[in-house]
C-alpha cells in the first residue's frame, strides 16, 4: 500500500520559489512543466520511499532523491506517510537549508 504524501511548509515554500526562479529565467511554460514534473517525483515517493540516499547527519530519518541534476527532494518516511521536508535547486542560494 501507498504512502500518503505530506508537503511540509518549508516544501510548499521551497516549490513556489522554484517556479518564480524558472519563469523568470525561461519563461512560466518552461516552469509549468518543471513544477509538474517535480511535484510528480514528489508524488512517486509514495511506492518506493526507501530508495532515496539517508541524510542522519544532517537530521535523524532524512532522505534525499535527486530530480533532473538541479534540484533534490528531501524527505521523511513514517508509518503513514511520506513528508516532503524541502525542495533544493542548485540555480538558487540555499546553503542554510539544514543549519540549525
Amino acid at each position: 500500500m501507498a504512502l500518503e504524501i505530506v508537503f511540509a511548509p518549508g516544501a510548499d515554500d521551497d516549490l513556489f520559489a522554484i517556479y518564480v526562479y524558472v519563469a523568470e529565467a525561461a519563461g512560466f511554460v518552461v516552469a509549468d512543466s518543471y513544477d509538474t514534473r517535480l511535484r510528480a517525483a514528489g508524488m512517486k515517493l509514495a511506492d518506493f520511499p526507501a530508495r532515496g540516499t539517508p541524510h542522519d547527519d544532517l537530521s535523524p530519518g532524512l532522505r534525499s532523491v535527486p530530480f533532473e541534476r538541479r534540484a533534490t527532494i528531501y524527505y521523511r518516511v513514517t508509518a503513514k506517510a511520506v513528508e516532503i521536508v524541502r525542495v533544493l535547486h542548485s540555480g538558487r542560494d540555499e546553503g542554510r537549508a539544514f543549519r540549525n
